[in-house]
């Protein structure tokens, strides 16, 4: 089923590329405030179509972010014939014409990912070191992020030594979504000071202690869990692609909504397919998003403390019953809320201790083997700047990465 699936996208891509019946294919960038039905519209497509849609689907509209780029193929009369419009990092709408008017579906975005290492000496700063030399800013954020809970960074000195071993998914040459470090290490005063991501996608010092110490609260004081968050999944029954971008909990109409954690409200009123929604932004470029709500509380531009009722649960929007969105995004990308809302925030244990301890010794050692033969980095490339040489690919792939 996947070779059949992966098989139709890349015939699109070729139809994409390849179309030559005075039609052109067109690459832009979302404009910020368009919603998918004023694009519809500017196109003269009927909203209609996306009743084809079912709620996880129809959800997805509201997921169409202000910098996703997208395709387009534009016959010589200026009719819109397809588009390919992403929806988080892993799916995409399509959206095409047929005989009998136009159609949408969900379909998966094609992406390589890899494994990369970066191995830098500080010459300025580590975040400005990050972006001259490997043309990311991205990463240069996160790897400050990693690290901040660690290391002092006024601490660091001219030469001092810096790692970062990370995936990333890379779509037509360029970068999709944020890098995933799984490694971070900086020197500060001779000590290398590492942070490694664990399997719940939590990271921990040398020890396996948790660096995150205070995770983010409840959204309603009682969680059950009635449809939980995925990027991105063939569904076995319906034969098709499916996400839900977001983790839905059961509750009654009425049940107060509790801020995740401290922040400003962004947004307080209604949205499409999620009705009546709050979104508050947070330290460290976390967005929470609360939507079907029966009524809201808090105001746009209001300050709310973690635990504060910002409004109450409901059915608003694209909905099929009572119940609470709750959705999280860094950087503008959705993530698994459940990574963060835990009930407990102490260290690693018991077995689980060991296979984190044990894959440190492995990646330690590897680093320093790297530092110490002084071999390249293996860092992806742009399409218009180049970064550092990938041409030892092979030495770290036989090293595990």
């Amino acid at each position: 089923m996947k070779k059949i699936i992966f098989f139709k996208i890349g015939l699109l891509i070729i139809i994409l590329s390849t179309f030559t019946f005075g039609a052109k294919v067109q690459y832009s960038q979302w404009k910020r405030g368009l919603s998918l039905e004023k694009y519809l519209s500017l196109h003269n497509i009927s909203t209609d179509i996306l009743s084809m849609l079912d709620e996880d689907d129809g959800l997805l509209v509201e997921e169409v972010g202000d910098t996703r780029d997208y395709y387009e193929l534009i016959a010589s009369n200026g009719v819109l014939l397809q588009s390919l419009i992403p929806v988080g990092e892993e799916l995409q709408l399509h959206l095409f014409r047929t005989p009998e008017g136009y159609n949408v579906e969900v379909i998966p975005i094609a992406y390589k990912k890899d494994t990369y290492v970066a191995l830098l000496l500080v010459d300025k700063s580590p975040t400005a070191d990050i972006i001259s030399k490997i043309k990311y800013r991205k990463l240069a954020n996160e790897f400050t992020k990693v690290l901040k809970n660690s290391v002092n960074f006024r601490s660091i000195h001219k030469n001092d030594k810096m790692a970062i071993v990370y995936d990333q998914k890379m779509r037509l040459g360029q970068p999709v979504g944020s890098p995933d470090i799984k490694v971070a290490m900086l020197e500060s005063k001779k000590k290398k000071n590492y942070v490694f991501q664990h399997s719940d996608g939590k990271y921990y010092d040398e020890n396996g202690n948790a660096l995150v110490q205070n995770y983010m609260g409840k959204p309603l004081s009682s969680l059950r869990i009635t449809s939980p968050f995925t990027q991105r999944r063939f569904h076995p029954v319906l034969k098709r692609w499916k996400a839900h971008l977001g983790v839905d909990f059961g509750a009654k109409r009425g049940t107060p909504i509790l801020a995740a954690a401290d922040g400003r409200v962004v947004f307080s009123g209604w949205q499409g397919g999620y009705g009546n929604v709050i979104k508050i932004q947070h330290p460290d470029s976390y967005v929470t998003l609360y939507a079907h709500q029966s009524r809201l509380k808090a105001k746009q531009g209001e300050q709310v403390k973690r635990g504060e009722v910002i409004g109450y649960v409901g059915s608003t929007g694209r909905s099929t019953g009572s119940h609470l969105h709750f959705g999280l995004y860094k950087n503008g990308s959705p993530m698994n809320p459940m990574q963060l809302v835990k009930f407990s925030t102490g260290g690693l244990t018991g077995n689980s201790k060991n296979s984190y301890l044990n894959r440190k010794r492995k990646y330690t050692k590897i680093i320093n083997t790297i530092f110490d033969e002084n071999r390249p980095s293996y860092v992806w490339n742009t399409v218009n700047k180049r970064s550092v040489s990938p041409s030892d690919k092979k030495y770290y792939q036989n090293r595990g990465w």
